[in-house]
């Protein structure tokens, strides 16, 4: 054998052994950061807010909660072309979101391969919110007139919305504001 054939021997193996380490690392980004990679960005109007630990067991339970356990919300976001998004989340923002607010918010993926809550959203984190009809929503993208006459649809009864409290596209105002001559 010659020289230049030992080289091109090893040349070979050097360059299937790149190519290997360099697909094997693309494997294990994708894995490792599938949600991050393919997260979305989601604007809209907030339909639903809802506590996913009851209050009950945050007041009374005999054990002890996790931070994640207090914090952990259920949401629903209407996108201006009517589609609903919803994602749990342990963002404590929000706490203190209502519907009928316009956010932007960033819905991360469950992994295909995780078969369970494969095409569910997970993580969801609030980055901006205004009123629907403000300026603020309008820098976000949304139009003035997308969401009116389009009623809120949240659970009635959920932790963010009393049984009692009609459903209706624009909250009541307090009743101390009713009086107000």
């Amino acid at each position: 054998m010659g020289f230049h054939t030992i080289m091109k021997m090893i040349s070979g193996f050097l360059k299937r052994a790149f190519a290997l380490v360099l697909v094997l690392g693309i494997v294990f980004v994708l894995f490792q950061y599938y949600s991050y990679i393919f997260s979305r960005t989601v604007i809209g109007r907030i339909d639903n807010v809802a506590r996913v630990t009851g209050v009950t067991a945050m007041i009374g339970g005999s054990r002890s909660l996790t931070e994640d356990q207090l914090h952990a919300f259920s949401v629903s976001i209407r996108q201006p072309n009517g589609e609903m998004l919803t994602a749990t989340s342990v963002d404590g923002q929000w706490a203190i979101a209502k519907a009928g607010l316009c956010v932007k918010a960033k819905y991360y993926p469950h992994p295909p391969w995780d078969l369970k809550q494969a095409g569910t959203y997970f993580n969801a984190r609030l980055l901006t919110m205004a009123d629907c009809a403000s300026q603020a929503a309008e820098e976000m993208g949304i139009q003035k007139s997308v969401f009116e006459g389009v009623p809120l649809t949240p659970t009635v009864g959920s932790p963010s919305m009393p049984a009692d409290v009609p459903v209706t596209s624009t909250p009541a105002p307090p009743p101390s504001m009713e009086t107000a001559p």
